[in-house]
């Protein structure tokens, strides 16, 4: 099916009336920030969900994709934020005791089938 130009054009508007019109760079950014927020430790989720709610309130921003603004501002705190709380040391692994010396070792584990040299 061809759609011809008047038709793509009334599609197009359609669709953004149904999207509730074009979103402001602002709104833009605080989507996005948010997003990121979904998808993020605790610790960098509220330092984004904080900004969003900034960018908001301000409603005068860089789009997120400008360097310097922000929303860029925002992800790289939010960075800070997750690297910190990883470089927190890790809990003692549980696995195997390495055997001491003069401890017991016990026997190999066999599956009962009798060795491959055998008659």
């Amino acid at each position: 099916m061809k759609l011809t130009a008047p038709a793509l054009a009334l599609a197009a508007g359609l669709g953004l009336v149904a999207c509730g019109g074009q979103q402001t760079p602002a709104e833009n950014t605080a989507d996005a920030l948010e997003n990121a927020a979904e998808q993020s430790t605790p610790e960098a989720a509220a330092v984004l969900e904080n900004q969003a709610d900034q960018i908001r309130d301000s409603n005068g921003t860089q789009p997120i994709q400008e360097p310097g603004s922000a929303g860029q501002q925002a992800l790289q705190d939010a960075g800070n934020a997750q690297a910190a709380t990883a470089q927190q040391p890790a809990p003692p692994a549980q696995g195997a005791k390495p055997h001491a010396a003069g401890d017991p070792v016990p026997p190999p584990k066999t599956t009962g089938a009798a060795p491959h040299g055998s008659h």
